[in-house]
């Protein structure tokens, strides 16, 4: 007894289509965890200048990179931002952390699991 092939292209193409759509969406989602992360860091590396500065003080830095982050990232990004003063290898440096959800699906995510951190020289020594 002979089996047909019809209708076999139909359940083959659904299968495939659905399977290209979800790695399409799976690598969109990647690259938007990668947007997030690259901007998070630039914001507090641009913190921790502004905290480094002369007449600033970590306080400064922090306002700063928390005011980028709630102008260029979703509201619920950014929400703990801190900044230091320490030393690294003798020199004084100034440090901006945020802590980020780490996204998941879209900019829904795991809260606290992603921390990004910058760091600059302090002009004050």
């Amino acid at each position: 007894m002979r089996h047909s092939d019809r209708g076999a292209a139909t359940v083959e193409f659904t299968l495939v289509s659905a399977l290209v759509v979800l790695m399409f969406l799976a690598a969109v989602q990647v690259g938007y965890a990668l947007h997030v992360r690259n901007t998070a860091t630039a914001h507090v590396i641009e913190g921790a200048r502004i905290g480094a500065r002369a007449d600033n003080t970590p306080a400064d830095g922090v306002a700063r990179a928390s005011e980028l982050l709630a102008t260029t990232l979703p509201g619920r990004y950014g929400t703990t931002v801190t900044g230091e003063r320490a030393s690294a290898g003798g020199v004084d440096v100034v440090r901006v952390s945020a802590d980020l959800p780490l996204p998941v699906i879209g900019p829904l995510g795991i809260p606290g699991t992603m921390t990004v951190t910058g760091q600059a020289y302090a002009e004050d020594q």
